[in-house]
């Protein structure tokens, strides 16, 4: 069954209000954003490199005052500390080419092919819905990425809008493993990469059918998960947790207790996603070029709402229109992380 692209449409709704800041955190968010809008300022172009040039659109847009507050709050240690955080995050975001969506996808597409991660459908509350299937996972160990996790999150990210920052998260380990699992090491090293790089995503995790050897998995690394984000972490029948979350079963997939039959269809599903984020991309980058001068700073409430035309079955790969991804280059493997 072709993937109906009416599942990716992101909802129309009016926009959440936006935090209550108090002076210190205004304060704070303005030296922070003072800090990356100083002129001459540079970032290295990777990790472990020599050379150094500007912020891009695409990371002054990724340094949006939501995104300073994220990590503000995150690091809870003041201005510098943040600071020093979000330029470790954007010099991993350079090596890892995170912004150039062509070259990600191309370098996940492999290990996406039998629906081990699928993102789909929305919250009523407007947040993207990302399922994960460890046990769909076909591909060598060797061939894994870590990269394939968080190219679903940037996704997940670029259909955020109207106020959402967060994404609700569900982890099935149920049915016949098709593949040998991850080592625990590479688990660990992803589960850094989220933590440090991605604080306060999570809006909702439920890990369902946790076989021993990721429920040892999660004893082992609990203690070291800050309390607000166990709080979000739910143990619990799906059905049960989403219920209480206000996620009906008419939009929760099946195997997660939901009453939505749907076969995942790689050939119809990864295009879609692909076309629907990069108008999302597009449309945004409009809007936010159109606030003014291109600084960080601004909030994502003004350049990130839904999408004006809804989605269309894909008849062709859309072309680049913006400077992000006309060049499709690879990186080197040597700089990927395996899992």
């Amino acid at each position: 069954m072709p993937f109906p692209p009416t599942l990716l449409d992101v909802p129309r709704r009016e926009p959440t209000p936006g935090p209550d800041l108090d002076d210190k955190h205004r304060a704070q968010l303005d030296e922070i954003a003072r800090h990356f809008n100083a002129e001459g300022y540079t970032l290295p172009t990777a990790e472990d490199a020599g050379d150094a040039v500007p912020l891009s659109e695409r990371e002054m847009m990724f340094l949006s005052q939501e995104t300073m507050l994220r990590f503000l709050n995150a690091t809870k240690t003041g201005v510098h500390a943040t600071i020093e955080r979000l330029e470790r995050c954007i010099v991993w975001r350079r090596s890892v080419d995170i912004e150039n969506i062509d070259a990600m996808a191309a370098q996940c597409e492999d290990e996406s092919r039998w629906g081990k991660n699928i993102l789909q459908g929305f919250t009523p509350t407007g947040h993207p819905i990302l399922y994960f299937f460890p046990s769909r996972n076909q591909l060598p160990v060797e061939k894994r990425r870590a990269v394939n996790a968080v190219f679903l999150v940037e996704r997940s990210m670029d259909l955020m809008t109207d106020g959402v920052t967060s994404v609700y998260v569900c982890f099935n380990f149920g049915g016949k493993r098709q593949g040998p699992p991850a080592s625990v090491s590479m688990a660990h090293k992803t589960l850094h990469i989220m933590s440090e790089y991605y604080p306060e995503t999570l809006g909702l995790a439920v890990l369902q059918d946790m076989p021993w050897v990721v429920r040892a998995f999660v004893n082992l690394m609990w203690p070291f998960v800050d309390a607000h984000t166990k709080s979000k972490i739910k143990f619990a029948s799906g059905k049960q947790t989403f219920q209480e979350a206000g996620i009906g079963e008419d939009i929760l997939l099946a195997e997660c207790g939901g009453k939505m039959a749907l076969q995942y269809d790689h050939d119809t599903y990864w295009p879609t996603l692909i076309q629907r984020c990069k108008e999302c991309r597009e449309e945004h980058l409009q809007r936010w070029r159109a606030l003014g001068p291109a600084l960080a700073g601004h909030s994502e409430r003004d350049f990130k709402h839904a999408p004006a035309s809804p989605t269309v079955a894909l008849s062709r790969p859309v072309t680049p229109t913006t400077k992000e991804a006309v060049v499709a280059t690879t990186v080197p493997a040597a700089q990927q992380d395996v899992i």
